[in-house]
């Protein structure tokens, strides 16, 4: 498997921060040195997530992978069959004269 930030593997949302890059720590960062305590709000404890490096987006794993597999499959079988144009077009001009009759 290819590291994800060369686009060859699917990405999917990190669980770890939501998709956000950053989870709360538990220190606050670097501006804490120049404001009080008591000046301090809750992004002055955020912190870059482990998971996916600060991207919000990780690879999936073969599992998570398969899974997808097996979902998009599911959704294809038990989905309506696909329609031709010629066929909506047929059932488009059915419908508008059983209307007008």
């Amino acid at each position: 498997m290819t590291h994800y930030l060369n686009g060859f593997a699917p990405d999917i949302e990190c669980t770890t921060c939501n998709g956000h890059g950053e989870v709360c720590g538990v220190n606050p960062n670097r501006r804490s040195r120049f404001v009080g305590m008591d000046d301090l709000s809750p992004d002055d404890f955020m912190v870059e997530c482990s998971d996916c490096a600060g991207h919000g987006w990780r690879p999936m794993t073969q599992d998570e992978m398969d899974d997808a597999a097996a979902d998009a499959f599911s959704d294809m079988c038990e989905g309506e069959p696909p329609v031709s144009m010629d066929e909506m077009h047929q059932r488009a001009h059915r419908e508008k004269m059983e209307a007008r009759s």
